[in-house]
């Protein structure tokens, strides 16, 4: 049995959705399942998943049933596995220096809290199994169980887990694991209606987009997340589901995007031409090499550059996002005696992109105020690119005196 031309190569999950890869249907609870149904159901999905995904199930996925405390043991293992103390520091001050996680108390828990809450169902890729949540109802049962076994034969072609491992660009990660969630929303999509294509119907995005968003609204763990959790955790599902619809609908729909066709950033995802036109990421990077004050190193990506200017302009949810003409982007954090530095560069691909943000989400971030910090953007050029350089700092932090630079050394897999 064979898919359609799937290219050689690793996708995977970002690790946040990794650890939580599922639908998120919600219903009242009904008798509880047992295995045997679960199978029966899941027999009768696989010729259907397969129609829709275009892929074949090279053997039938395992199948079982957890408890809503086996889950939250599930989610809390595989936090603990992908987020070590130090790396949870990390991205907890980077995102707090950023403006995207106003306070990194509690981050941790909150994230569990999040995940844990909102899991009706899960692939893992570690021992090749799905589960459904007893007590799930019937009809969102099996919403879950279509979503969860994408997941399962996508891993029998792609290891979903070696992409975790493969870079440390948050960005590109972000832009495979909306791939790999926007197929299986996708394919759960086009089989939730029998005998209608409702993937091509008018105005459905902007429906999906407002229920997908509303289903977990009610959550007390969602409530008080932070917009760039909330959106993180449900855009992989909506930019990623649209992203494969376009996908169908276009001259590569007798192929799919993994290997060399993997979308290399989320410019790429939440804007199709530009995925089109091959138009791909600057690589952005530190002149000098990291020493033991850096703490943190990676790229912020337009899908959270959106998320930022939407949180800046305390905005509730993303809108419509038009393109920003972003070229690249990378952030160090350093450690200080006075407390961690931020320095993030950014690339545009025009001087009027550049303007754009500079009046809007730059202004917004240079006026950011914290007792002891000082703030700075500074317009200037990377190479031949319009560029900036936001810095966000403790007043007499050393490194003032002389701000790390930055080069742009080429565009990602040019």
């Amino acid at each position: 049995m064979r898919s359609r031309r799937a290219g050689p190569g690793g996708a995977g999950a970002r690790v946040l959705a990794a650890v939580a890869a599922t639908s998120l249907a919600v219903g009242t609870p009904l008798r509880a399942q047992d295995a045997r149904a679960l199978a029966r159901m899941a027999d009768s999905l696989i010729p259907y998943v397969e129609g829709a995904s275009g892929l074949t199930f090279l053997h039938r996925p395992r199948l079982g049933l957890r408890t809503r405390a086996e889950v939250r043991d599930y989610v809390g293992r595989e936090f603990k596995r992908f987020y070590p103390p130090e790396r949870i520091a990390a991205i907890s001050v980077s995102y707090h220096l950023l403006g995207l996680l106003p306070d990194t108390a509690g981050f941790e828990h909150l994230l569990v809290d999040l995940y844990g809450e909102q899991l009706r169902g899960y692939y893992d890729p570690a021992t090749d199994s799905l589960f459904g949540v007893s007590g799930t109802p019937p009809a969102a049962l099996r919403e879950v169980l279509i979503h969860e076994m994408v997941h399962a034969v996508q891993a029998q072609y792609v290891d979903l887990r070696a992409f975790q491992a493969s870079t440390a660009d948050n960005d590109r990660r972000s832009a495979a694991q909306s791939l790999i969630e926007g197929q299986a929303m996708f394919t759960t999509m086009r089989l939730l209606v029998p005998r209608r294509n409702i993937v091509a119907e008018p105005n459905l995005w902007g429906f999906v987009t407002e229920h997908i968003r509303s289903q977990p609204a009610a959550q007390s763990a969602f409530r008080r997340a932070p917009l760039w959790l909330r959106e993180g955790m449900l855009a992989p599902y909506i930019y990623g589901a649209q992203f494969a619809n376009w996908w169908n609908a276009s001259a590569l729909a007798d192929t799919l995007p993994y290997g060399p066709r993997l979308p290399l950033s989320t410019e790429q995802i939440l804007h199709f031409p530009r995925y089109a036109a091959g138009d791909r990421p600057l690589t952005v990077r530190f002149a000098a090499d990291s020493g033991p004050s850096v703490v943190a190193d990676n790229v912020v990506g337009e899908l959270e550059i959106q998320i930022l200017a939407a949180q800046l302009s305390q905005t509730r949810a993303l809108g419509q996002l038009r393109p920003l003409g972003w070229g690249g982007d990378r952030y160090r954090v350093y450690a200080s005696a006075a407390g961690p530095a931020l320095v993030w560069y950014l690339v545009w691909d025009d001087r009027e992109s550049a303007s754009s943000f500079e009046s809007g989400t730059g202004a917004r971030l240079a006026a950011r105020r914290r007792p002891g910090y000082q703030s700075r953007l500074d317009t200037l050029s990377l190479g031949d690119h319009p560029a900036m350089r936001y810095v966000f700092a403790p007043a007499d932090w050393e490194g003032w005196t002389e701000l790390p630079e930055a080069v742009v050394a080429s565009a990602e897999g040019g």
